[in-house]
């Protein structure tokens, strides 16, 4: 009969161990809940998320949906090329991700609808490690993987109104949901002797969220959105038995736009989320981003920095994170068409662990 105390022992072993050297994904999230997934179009992540708040393609703040007219879709794929490393060891990994689809439309004069999905979680990771047990009087050297294998997906239908020309008021409904596979294995050095023990279980998290931000423009240069989020619960199933609940941050945050010329626009942002109370030894984070976009709203160039921490990791304090990237945008189809390139770079620390990353983003939107 398989068993969570079984899986729940290697994973506590291997968390706590000193050589963990795999990960698909973050290492940092191994610890937690999952690596947090970013609601952001390629425009907003090449800005380092700085005008995610004010873009209809991001999933961040509903109200930006109210000055959609046209019936838009928007998707993004994105590759990741990681560095890591650790005290026991360091590792070159890369992964492909379609972390986001969006669709919006105008109901009426003063309503837009929109949705779709975004990553909540990633949650794919595998770690490694040795070490030795007293078997029978003998020291018996082994070596453990424990791999998850899935990720946590946000599906959203919003709703935005304008409600004059100097605001505009979203709200949203999230379901969260994924599955992951988990698998423990202890495999001896001398097979001969002892067998390789194994055991793989499904994991599947559902919960429920609901948000809504409001979109102000007291002058024709001046932009400012506040943001807020509240996630309920987890209710997790193992092997479809269900096996408990745990709780989902709250979100809070704000950001800036300024219309410099009808060529150029800068953005800031800054949010916070209530991590702590998610798992134990969580944290909760401040994150911000600024950015810069010259060309027209489809075209031109960008550029911008994030920064911050993350809820999940090792040691006494948050890991932190900082960012760059950029990238550029081209209209085709009589501007019913826009293709978005850019490049990100994150560096995260904490608790002796180090982690690079290029990845390499693409996006299209296809206007009506």
């Amino acid at each position: 009969m398989r068993s969570m105390r079984r899986l729940a022992l290697v994973a506590g072993t291997l968390i706590a161990g000193t050589r963990p050297v795999l990960a698909q994904d973050s290492q940092f999230g191994i610890r937690g809940l999952g690596t947090p997934g970013r609601w952001e179009s390629v425009r907003a992540r090449t800005t380092g998320g700085a005008f995610a708040a004010f873009d209809a393609t991001s999933a961040l703040a509903d109200a930006a949906l109210a000055d959609v007219r046209a019936l838009t879709a928007a998707a993004m794929g994105a590759s990741s090329y990681r560095s890591v490393k650790a005290p026991g060891g360091s590792a070159n990994l890369r992964n492909g991700r379609f972390p986001l689809f969006t669709v919006a439309g105008a109901v009426s004069r003063r309503l837009t609808i929109g949705g779709g999905f975004t990553t909540y979680l990633d949650d794919s990771y595998e770690v490694v490690t040795r070490d030795s047990v007293l078997l029978r009087g003998v020291m018996v050297p082994f070596r453990d993987n424990f791999a998850s294998d899935g990720g946590i997906s946000d599906i959203r239908i919003a709703a935005a109104s304008r409600l004059g020309t100097a605001l505009a008021l979203g709200l949203g409904l999230h379901v969260i949901t994924g599955s992951a596979r988990v698998t423990a294995m202890r495999t001896f050095d001398d097979s001969t002797v002892y067998a390789t023990v194994r055991d793989s279980q499904l994991v599947r998290k559902t919960g429920f969220g609901v948000s809504a931000s409001a979109l102000i423009t007291p002058s024709p240069i001046l932009s400012i959105v506040g943001f807020a989020r509240a996630d309920g619960q987890f209710h997790t199933n193992v092997d479809d038995l269900a096996s408990g609940e745990s709780d989902l941050p709250n979100m809070v945050g704000g950001a800036v736009r300024l219309t410099l010329s009808p060529f150029a626009r800068m953005a800031g942002s800054v949010a916070w989320r209530s991590w702590s109370n998610t798992a134990p030894g969580a944290y909760n984070t401040i994150n911000w981003s600024a950015g810069l976009e010259v060309g027209g709203l489809g075209s031109g160039l960008r550029v911008g920095g994030r920064g911050g921490k993350l809820p999940f990791g090792p040691g006494g304090s948050a890991p932190s994170e900082w960012g760059v990237a950029a990238g550029f945008g081209r209209t085709f189809g009589g501007g019913h068409g826009v293709l978005d390139l850019g490049a990100e770079r994150l560096v995260r620390d904490g608790g002796g662990l180090h982690e690079a990353v290029w990845t390499l983003m693409f996006g299209l939107t296809i206007r009506q």
